[in-house]
């Protein structure tokens, strides 16, 4: 279960959902010692596949998202801001609007 923001960095807890942004994240199934890394059987092979849940508050989900890769598993990346083009900055300082 949930219970505090996926950024280390922060300590809020998870209490609703309506607050910050949850992320569903499709993982690679660990295999447990014993157990074969490929099942024989075509639907288990499909069920291979791990579905965990991740939040990140509302002040970390305006700076952040959280990324997956098989080597570091998730991880926090920072968010991409929009370009803004030359003309419509250009157009902005000589109107004066800031």
């Amino acid at each position: 279960m949930l219970s505090r923001c996926a950024n280390s960095q922060c300590c809020k807890p998870f209490l609703k959902l309506r607050e910050g942004k949850l992320f569903l994240v499709e993982t690679d199934r660990v295999t447990k010692p014993g157990e074969s890394a490929a099942p024989p059987f075509v639907r288990a092979r499909q069920q291979h596949r791990c579905v965990e849940h991740y939040w990140l508050c509302d002040d970390c989900a305006t700076q952040w998202t959280l990324v997956y890769d098989r080597d570091r598993g998730v991880a926090l990346a920072p968010l991409r801001r929009p370009v803004v083009s030359m003309a419509a900055a250009a157009g902005t300082a000589r109107s004066g609007v800031a």
